[in-house]
């Protein structure tokens, strides 16, 4: 009986003690108002403290939104301490849990304010500077053209020329200066940007424009805008890349050597690597010899990031697939299934007509042959064999060029961007007075960009020589010129580009007195493509 009264206090104690753990731990709706009024400052300690709170309030509260909100900031506002300290992993991670509240938050209001679009921005651009400074061009140009959806969605110019700028210089620093050209006219086309940004552009197009051996334009850009000389980082690198692709080393050697004196990681290597060749076309070993060992202490430091850049590569598949897998599946599955399906046609259906073309060909080949051997006449003939010869080649020359272009049209019908705009406005009666009324159909930038990337990629140089062989081409005039190569007609392409008919009638009017014809724009360009295949 002693014993059992023991047990029965001890359990009753132990009751007691949980009890006032666990009261001891709850969380009260006062401490997470106390979360939302907190205001951010320079105290880690406080910051990681209240970042903890936050947390169990939003799995708490799950329902108020507004801690989610919250929450992203002060990840937010963490990550970008981590990030001035180097740490860019733990950066990276911040930002991406960041990402994932602000995500979670806007899916469940009804109406998003153009700062939260901002917001959200802010974080995609911030996540592809991290990206951005370990040379992973994918990742860190996925990452802005999301910012620039965001900054579309805010109107805010001013930021999406930014981003797009930096997008350029992300394609620049890895010498794919044809993308960079886009971003860079891309931003040159929004109106009402300040001054100093529309000279950040120029100076960065110049650039580019240089690398690309386009003297012609880019030296009549420079006239044209340089007689006020603005001595920032843009200024001297746009110059030193003018003087030193004019072969003028002693005078590229100061601006360069100011872009390598004020530039970042990237920025030194390509000064460096730029006024190495300068010093040795001017015959000075010294110099030479120093910014080589520049660059080689440049890509030590690079080498020895490749840990790192493993580990954010792996934060960044670790997050797409565990958030856009669940927020897409749905859609994604089907249209997966939908492609495979219509890639195996096309695959088939290409493997079919080959089969049955080499077929013809060796069929050919064995007549040609059976008569060759069978007449005296013709091997005799010495000239007729070579004639005979002659033709067959041409025919399996055009031949093999119509394939090539089958194979590159057909790759571009089916990219997802080319879906998506096809099916985008498919089924609508636009007629002339009404086209205005489709506002909410027309393409943002980041599509347009998409599209004119792919339709480089499945169609190479083309449209830089459509500007080298026709002046007054546009970059404009080359979005139109694809959607008119995808069939659309005037009042489609009127609604896409967010255009007035009239505008789109004036515009293929122009092309066609531009190129001197008067077939349709469609036909012409695809023409023009396959002279150039």
């Amino acid at each position: 009986m002693k014993y059992f009264l023991r047990n029965i206090i001890h359990f009753l104690l132990l009751i007691i003690i949980v009890i006032y753990h666990t009261s001891c731990n709850e969380l009260s709706k006062s401490q997470c108002e106390e979360v939302l009024n907190y205001s951010y400052s320079d105290n880690d300690s406080l910051l990681n403290k209240t970042i903890v709170l936050a947390d169990k309030c939003v799995k708490k509260y799950h329902k108020n939104i507004d801690l989610l909100q919250k929450n992203a900031q002060l990840l937010y506002f963490d990550a970008i301490n981590k990030y001035s300290s180097n740490d860019l992993l733990s950066s990276a991670k911040g930002l991406f849990n960041a990402l994932s509240n602000i995500n979670e938050y806007m899916s469940q209001k009804n109406e998003i304010k153009s700062y939260e679009y901002i917001f959200r921005g802010e974080i995609y651009e911030r996540i592809g500077d991290i990206y951005k400074e370990i040379n992973s061009l994918k990742q860190a140009s996925e990452l802005y053209n999301k910012a620039l959806t965001d900054y579309e969605s805010s109107d805010n110019a001013e930021k999406v020329a930014n981003i797009l700028i930096k997008t350029g210089r992300l394609y620049q620093y890895n010498h794919i200066n044809d993308i960079a050209l886009i971003y860079f006219e891309m931003a040159e086309e929004i109106d009402d940007i300040p001054s100093k940004i529309y000279r950040k552009i120029i100076d960065n197009k110049l650039v580019s424009l240089y690398e690309s051996n386009d003297y012609k334009t880019a030296d009549s850009i420079y006239n044209c805008h340089f007689n006020v000389k603005i001595q920032d980082y843009d200024f001297h690198s746009a110059v030193g890349t003018k003087y030193f692709y004019e072969r003028e080393y002693v005078k590229a050697i100061p601006h360069l050597k100011y872009c390598f004196e004020n530039g970042n990681q990237q920025e030194k290597l390509s000064a460096s690597e730029k006024l190495a060749e300068a010093y040795f076309n001017i015959d000075d070993q010294e110099n030479e010899m120093k910014y080589i060992q520049h660059q080689a202490e440049i890509n030590s430091i690079e080498i020895r990031k490749t840990p790192l850049k493993l580990d954010l590569e792996k934060t960044y598949d670790t997050y797409y697939s565990s958030y856009d897998t669940i927020s897409k599946k749905a859609k994604s599955t089907s249209l997966n299934f939908i492609y495979i399906i219509l890639i195996s046609i096309i695959i088939t259906t290409f493997t079919i007509l080959l089969v049955i073309r080499r077929k013809q060909y060796k069929e050919k080949i064995r007549k040609v042959e059976e008569k060759i051997s069978d007449n005296q006449e013709i091997i005799q003939s010495k000239d007729k064999i070579i004639d005979n010869i002659s033709k067959k080649l041409v025919e399996l020359e055009s031949i093999n060029t119509k394939i090539e272009f089958d194979d590159a049209y057909n790759t571009f019908c089916n990219s997802p961007i080319y879906v998506k705009i096809k099916t985008s406005i498919e089924g609508l009666n636009i007629m002339i007075k009404n086209v205005q009324e489709y506002s909410k159909y027309a393409l943002s930038n980041n599509d347009l960009i998409q599209l004119t990337i792919r339709f480089n990629d499945c169609f190479p140089n083309i449209t830089s020589s459509i500007k080298e062989d026709y002046e007054g081409i546009k970059t404009s005039d080359i979005r139109f010129l694809i959607l008119s190569f995808m069939s659309f007609n005037d009042m489609e392409i009127a609604v896409l580009l967010g255009l007035t008919y009239g505008a789109s009638n004036k515009r293929s009017n122009k092309l066609k007195n531009i190129f001197k014809t008067e077939e349709d724009i469609s036909d012409f360009l695809l023409r023009y493509i396959k002279s150039k295949i």
